[in-house]
């Protein structure tokens, strides 16, 4: 479907629509909600006892990187080289060789010297003499792979010669030949690790996200288009003028905030929009939360991340200590705001929205309880929910968004396993779930997203000081201290950041009930 330039958000506020078809929606809805907070209020508060990985001896903590990274920040940028010596990692980007062209800013990898590598050969007895030089002239050399091992290599963009276009593209070979090759690593599976599971960027696709999620109660009602166009536009019908009846479009796999417009359900751009979009790529229609809770009169988001461990059996945890990113215009549902004249900085959350020339001021102001720029931790959202709600609790939080943790684990770790064999213990990621309240204090999922951006923010925006650098900074430190305190491979190296305490444990056991009866630890 056609959307607009630009905007992120979520929901819409649950009064009844009209008609009967909307009448069985909202009671239907009500049911999921109530079996919701019943379901979250079982969720078990635990935190982990010991990391989950056996420490590596401190000789061998090697640590791998894009083989490009340092000309170009193709994959973390310097934080991440940054942090892991800090620990007492040995920091390498040569899993295999690499160059890149500034003036095409693009990367190549010779990918197959890694995958000689992990097969203990060097590339000839592998390939044969003819297969170990590349198409553009390169030889292959061979690489001794050390005795422990973790790659932080992702997805990333580069070109690959001897494949089909040899262009650069978003590609995830490192942790593909890590799966195909994982019977020619000895030793223990836990002394090599990578960054990543297979597959994970296209299970995290809003309309697979939709398809999986359609029946959450945490998901708002979402249409993928234009599979389900006849089944949105009798949804917009039956809800008339209610409030219920506004809606956010987004592309399928975008990120950013890019493509999306919130719209009113009886909007004619809208309408027109849905009929024609059988001639667009796949999208989805979400039903907006037209009610979010506000702070200081502005829109947010919660960033929590979500990190996985293992798949069979299930292993995951959320970190406690997130960011909350706002919109920098008051919210309103003003006309003027939406559809055709869609005022990003309103609705959406997202800095690239937010943070432009036209919106300069409004990004740079002071506003109520978020001061300049647009983010606050969670510690200071739980501490302004606390004096200003009575009736809030931290745990029923953090019960709601352990419970879409929870579900979203188990969602991506079948939907990986359908497809690969994974080593237990070979794997890790980390995930950002982009989560958001209403005005009831109810927790909504906005979407999930693979490869956080985990870096050094910018010192400036829009040619001034950046006023959200040291915060950014500290939030992107801790999350990836915590993350290697969380694995444990550094743990026979004293470390002085980095915090099990910083992770809550998900519980996969299946038996809420008695789950929910267990000791749990304080928050």
């Amino acid at each position: 479907m056609a959307l607009p330039p630009s905007a992120r958000a979520s929901k819409a506020r649950r009064k009844r629509p009209s008609g009967r078809a909307g009448a069985e929606l909202q009671t239907k809805r009500c049911r999921l909600g109530t079996a919701h907070r019943k379901t979250a209020s079982a969720v078990r508060i635990s935190r982990p006892r010991a990391p989950v990985g056996e420490a590596w001896p401190v000789t061998d903590l090697r640590a791998f990187d894009a083989p490009t990274e340092g000309k170009t920040e193709i994959n973390y940028g310097p934080m991440l080289r940054d942090v892991l010596k800090a620990r007492g990692w040995r920091y390498s980007t040569n899993p295999c060789h690499g160059t890149y062209d500034e003036e095409k800013d693009k990367s190549t990898f010779y990918i197959r010297e890694f995958e000689a590598s992990l097969r203990g050969e060097n590339p000839e007895q592998v390939f044969g003499k003819r297969g170990a030089v590349e198409s553009d002239g390169y030889r292959l050399q061979a690489l001794r792979l050390p005795r422990h091992a973790l790659w932080m290599m992702g997805r990333m963009p580069y070109r690959v010669p001897g494949t089909w276009d040899e262009k650069a593209r978003d590609r995830d070979d490192f942790v593909r030949i890590v799966v195909e090759n994982s019977d020619h690593l000895v030793g223990k599976p836990g002394n090599y690790r990578i960054c990543k599971f297979p597959g994970t960027e296209t299970i995290m696709f809003k309309t697979h996200l939709t398809e999986a999620f359609r029946e959450k109660p945490w998901y708002p009602a979402t249409f993928v288009l234009p599979k389900e166009k006849k089944q949105l536009l009798h949804e917009m019908r039956s809800r008339g003028n209610a409030r219920s009846n506004y809606w956010i479009g987004k592309p399928r796999n975008e990120y950013g905030g890019s493509g999306i417009c919130v719209w009113s359900g009886s909007d004619p751009s809208l309408l027109k929009s849905v009929h024609g979009s059988d001639s667009c790529p796949r999208s989805i229609m979400q039903h907006y939360i037209a009610n979010p809770l506000l702070i200081g009169g502005y829109k947010f988001h919660m960033r929590i991340h979500l990190v996985i461990t293992n798949l069979d059996p299930l292993e995951a945890f959320v970190q406690e200590n997130g960011q909350c990113l706002f919109a920098t215009k008051p919210y309103t549902l003003a006309s003027k705001t939406l559809g055709d004249d869609f005022d990003p900085p309103v609705h959406v959350t997202n800095m690239g929205l937010n943070a432009t020339p036209e919106n300069k001021d409004n990004f740079l102001k002071r506003k109520p309880v978020i001061g300049k720029g647009q983010q606050i931790r969670i510690r200071q959202l739980v501490s302004y929910l606390r004096n200003n709600y009575p009736d809030f609790q931290k745990r029923q939080l953090w019960q709601q968004i352990l419970q879409i943790a929870t579900d979203t684990s188990s969602y991506i770790a079948q939907a990986v396993l359908q497809q690969k064999k994974v080593v237990r213990d070979r794997h890790f990621e980390i995930f950002g779930m982009d989560l958001m309240l209403d005005k009831h204090l109810k927790v909504w999922m906005c979407e999930v997203n693979t490869d956080p951006g985990l870096g050094y923010p910018s010192k400036e925006v829009l040619g001034s000081p950046n006023p959200d650098y040291k915060k950014e900074l500290q939030a992107c430190e801790e999350t990836l201290h915590d993350m290697f305190t969380l694995l444990g491979l550094d743990a026979a190296q004293q470390q002085s950041r980095g915090s099990l305490r910083s992770w809550f444990k998900l519980d996969f056991s299946g038996d809420q009930k008695t789950s929910g009866k267990r000791g749990q630890d304080s928050l």
